[in-house]
């Protein structure tokens, strides 16, 4: 179309509108912090669904359809090919749907310009300057009230307001901030008497306070689960079982993929174990280090666990590696592809052992197919749940599962602990030993005689819906374990 075309209509300025583009992201984030309250009625289906047909979808689609239109018409009068505005437009979308890692670790952090909520006054500002209105005036109170008086917020005054409010629940809050594998808080149970780390609605471990009077050389582990982890140190083959158990921890070393609060890292610091941790998130290293006591005298890696495994293939090898990797509701699949499960296996050693832990559902679909491609890599391993399995099969059973895995084709076993394993740690005497064994057949037997299908790289989105699905029934274990009041204002 022409610009003469345009001759017969009146043309109207951008500021003679009574545009209310600004005003749609600051109204956006003010309805989706109120409707935080309500996530424990609404649950991990329905209140996404609310939510995001509340606040984000208008949002989305009024802010869609007038940049498509804008884009249009700019493309139009220089006589463009019509279908750029669509192709610049779904460029743009998948771009803001999943950026990159370093494109994430550098907008979010510790100020408020680097937090979710400045990420809504940030897609707000451009649309004000485009379209100025009289109406915008209509988003000062809410802006005010979101930034000042809101307790997600983070800036000094909202740490206290915030502290304020969960103590009215027997908890309080020692730190947060934005990262790049979500929101990462530390809270304390001042009723209870133990700390916690968050990223976003999973917990990554925790520690009870120290007893007046009860010296212990760690602290007492809140989870079970990464006590157990530490069992690689016990394992032994059947057939030289004395001899495995003279040697030492001297000179032998571990590579831990994924963090938490360092309970398991500890310990094997603590045994002289020459430890390299692998975190893809500074901030949980950081707030593991100021906040649990994580010992400093490790190798940081703070890195992606692909590359870090791909880059080192065929140099160091490790005698123990612990794969622990659960965090925000769900397993990363991208760790339990067949791929880099072998990267593992290319740096252990010939007498090594391997501890993955895999948390989620194993009713599932997904919970076979990776379990699967594990026995697949390491054939020689033992599976052992965190707790006893019920006597009644429930509707869902959503537990920890480790296996214990080795190179060596001979039967291996866990030799008794001593008090030295142990750290004077009632956790350790109690979890250290796995109990609760699995025969492997239950998974081996559940497949449909049509040849099975292992993790790859290239098809990790076939297990995306069992993740939802697992993923939401851990939002209701989480539920149980720290308060709705507690989630929707920490």
């Amino acid at each position: 179309m022409s610009p003469q075309s345009h001759q017969g209509k009146p043309k109207t300025s951008p500021k003679q509108k009574n545009n209310v583009g600004g005003i749609k992201p600051t109204k956006g984030a003010t309805a989706i912090l109120y409707l935080f309250r309500f996530s424990g009625q609404l649950g991990a289906s329905t209140g996404p669904l609310v939510s995001g047909l509340l606040a984000c979808f208008p949002l989305t689609l009024i802010g869609a359809v007038v940049a498509n239109k804008r884009l249009a018409r700019t493309i139009d009068e220089f006589g463009f090919d019509g279908r750029i505005p669509q192709i610049i437009t779904s460029l743009v979308w998948l771009v803001a749907y999943k950026p990159p890692n370093f494109f994430t670790s550098l907008l979010f952090g510790t100020i408020f310009t680097k937090s979710r909520l400045a990420f809504y006054y940030l897609l707000a500002i451009p649309q004000t300057l485009i379209s100025p209105s009289k109406y915008l005036y209509l988003a000062v109170l809410p802006v005010l009230h979101t930034t000042f008086l809101s307790v997600y917020s983070p800036l000094p005054y909202s740490d206290t307001l915030l502290n304020t409010t969960l103590q009215q629940h027997g908890y309080s809050f020692i730190a947060r901030q934005e990262s790049l594998t979500g929101y990462i808080s530390v809270l304390d149970n001042n009723k209870d008497g133990f700390r916690v780390m968050r990223c976003d609605h999973s917990l990554l471990g925790g520690e009870w306070f120290p007893q007046p009077g009860y010296e212990t050389q760690l602290r007492e582990p809140v989870y079970a689960i990464f006590v157990m982890l530490e069992a690689v140190r016990l394992m032994q083959s059947v057939d030289d079982s004395e001899n495995q158990q003279k040697n030492g921890n001297s000179e032998k070393s571990a590579l831990v993929i994924g963090l938490g609060i360092g309970t398991t890292p500890t310990a094997l610091i603590a045994h002289g174990i020459d430890t390299t941790i692998v975190e893809i998130d500074s901030t949980v290293h950081d707030f593991a280090t100021r906040h649990f006591n994580l010992p400093s005298n490790h190798t940081p890696v703070i890195e992606d666990a692909i590359a870090f495994v791909d880059r080192n293939r065929g140099e160091k090898k490790y005698e123990y590696i612990i794969h622990d990797v659960f965090t925000g509701g769900g397993e990363p699949i991208d760790l339990f592809t067949v791929e880099f499960l072998t990267g593992l296996k290319q740096i252990l050693t010939v007498d090594g052992v391997i501890a993955i832990n895999y948390a989620g559902d194993l009713h599932l679909p997904s919970a076979r197919t990776i379990i699967l491609t594990i026995l697949t890599v390491f054939p020689q391993c033992r599976l052992f749940r965190e707790s006893p399995a019920p006597a009644t099969p429930p509707q869902t059973d959503f537990t920890n599962l480790v296996l214990f895995c080795r190179l060596t084709p001979s039967a291996f076993t866990f030799r008794q602990p001593t008090e030295a394993d142990f750290l004077n740690t009632q956790a350790r005497k109690h979890h250290l030993l796995p109990r609760h064994e699995v025969d492997a057949a239950i998974f081996l037997g559940r497949g449909n005689g049509k040849g099975e299908q292992l993790v790859r790289r290239n098809n990790t989105y076939l297990l995306r819906e069992s993740q939802l699905s697992g993923a939401r029934g851990h939002w209701a274990v989480m539920r149980s374990v720290v308060p709705d009041a507690v989630w929707e204002n920490w």
